[in-house]
């Protein structure tokens, strides 16, 4: 019996090498994972903002050489239709090769499906307010994951 993919895993496909490419500062695959549209765009937790792959790949390029981190999901939820996926989730980013306390990120990720692929449309993050970043981190402390 054929086994058929599910069309929004490979959204999840797409999400996971974002994180991957994130905490290799790869920027080359981070730039892959975007579509090829000049209406894509990124607000990041500092607050700035970046409209167009140009303007992405260079505040990508330095905010990551400067500080590079690898991202942990802490908690997922995911909201799809037909073409689009929209991911709401709640991050611990931490600084790589640092014991830092990591930065507690609420990020929302637009994927839209183009040419038989997932590609990031948008990236929005702000940072966590206190009291919910001393919740997740909790969780972190105590093994929980974001059913528990």
């Amino acid at each position: 019996m054929p086994r058929f993919a599910h069309i929004f895993e490979a959204a999840a496909d797409t999400l996971n090498a974002y994180y991957q490419a994130v905490a290799e500062v790869n920027i080359d695959s981070l730039m892959g994972l975007w579509i090829d549209e000049e209406f894509a765009s990124c607000i990041w937790a500092d607050g700035s903002h970046l409209h167009g792959l140009d303007n992405i790949r260079a505040g990508l390029s330095v905010q990551l050489e400067a500080a590079p981190v690898s991202i942990e999901p802490i908690d997922i939820r995911v909201y799809d239709s037909l073409g689009t996926v929209v991911y709401a989730i709640a991050e611990a980013h931490r600084p790589a090769g640092r014991t830092a306390t990591p930065h507690m990120v609420f990020t929302t990720y637009v994927m839209v499906h183009e040419r038989g692929e997932w590609k990031i449309a948008h990236i929005h993050a702000s940072a966590m307010p206190n009291e919910a970043a001393s919740q997740f981190a909790a969780k972190m402390r105590h093994g929980q994951g974001s059913l528990h």
